[in-house]
């Protein structure tokens, strides 16, 4: 029986399948593709091995364009290779942006010489956006939509591996809610809850994109600003000082925050480091609220 016979008999039952399925020969050359596989790819071009490339993709592990010789059925037809769920993603033909898992195999004959291949396409598109909102979800505070404690940490430690690469400057600024146990008995939990969230968006309207705002727990908040000296980290915090102390909180007739700031020192890491926020924090509380300590 030969490949086109094979495929003949194949057909009814592959286009029942949800994921795509392409048979080639072994030029590569792509005999059929089921109706899942054309959606996927918004159609379908019948080309040789050699001309792979037409089908555009990036691994999404690195991001690195997907060579016509590197394809899963390239591989397969050259050297008998089997894949299995690769990642990638796929430009599709009518535009579209995809992620798909990518699998293949080698047909063989009956004297085990490789004749031909079977790709397996699987849209996971929508699965890894679901994650993706999952993961957001997970790194944020769900009242103030500031990044977590946990993440905030994750991020961090980033930004310290990077300063001991390149030598740029990082600080991190450390504050928070002045009397906010009074706010919350003279006012309730909700107007506690009102101040919070308040704060934090007032925080986010005077950062930069790559600065980092986290609930670091309670009313107690964290700033990451990369690429920051002492310097100008201490006057970003004395316009948030400022701005808060000046802002209207609704029912909270006046909200003021104390702030810790420091810049990172080589040997530290990101525990060492909050820490030192965090005693800086503490003494401009003691001195009197709604003040700065800087070191």
């Amino acid at each position: 029986m030969s490949l086109l016979d094979r495929i003949d008999v194949l057909q009814k039952v592959v286009d029942m399948l949800p994921v795509g399925v392409w048979f080639m020969d072994k030029a590569g050359k792509i005999l059929y593709g089921n109706l899942a596989g054309q959606r996927i790819w918004g159609g379908a071009r019948y080309v040789g091995v050699d001309q792979l490339g037409e089908y555009k993709g990036w691994w999404v592990a690195n991001g690195r364009r997907v060579e016509a010789e590197e394809w899963a059925a390239a591989r397969a037809i050259r050297s008998g290779e089997i894949s299995i769920d690769e990642e990638v993603e796929i430009e599709c033909f009518d535009g579209a942006r995809k992620i798909i898992l990518n699998s293949a195999m080698p047909i063989r004959d009956e004297q085990g010489g490789i004749v031909g291949a079977i790709s397996v396409n699987h849209d996971v598109t929508e699965r890894k956006r679901f994650e993706e909102k999952l993961r957001g979800m997970a790194d944020r505070d769900l009242l103030t939509n500031a990044y977590t404690r946990r993440s905030l940490y994750d991020f961090l430690e980033t930004e310290i591996h990077r300063v001991r690469r390149y030598g740029d400057p990082l600080s991190v600024i450390m504050f928070d809610v002045d009397h906010f146990k009074e706010i919350n008995d003279d006012h309730g939990h909700a107007a506690g809850d009102r101040v919070l969230v308040a704060i934090s968006e007032l925080v986010r309207e005077e950062l930069r994109g790559l600065d980092r705002l986290a609930r670091y727990g309670g009313e107690e908040f964290l700033i990451i600003t990369p690429n920051t000296s002492l310097r100008k980290a201490v006057t970003l915090a004395e316009r948030l000082r400022t701005s808060i102390a000046t802002a209207s909180f609704d029912t909270v007739a006046r909200v003021t925050c104390s702030f810790g700031v420091c810049q990172f020192e080589g040997e530290e890491d990101a525990d060492t480091l909050v820490r030192r926020a965090d005693d800086l924090m503490y003494k401009a509380r003691r001195s009197g609220r709604s003040s700065l300590v800087a070191e």
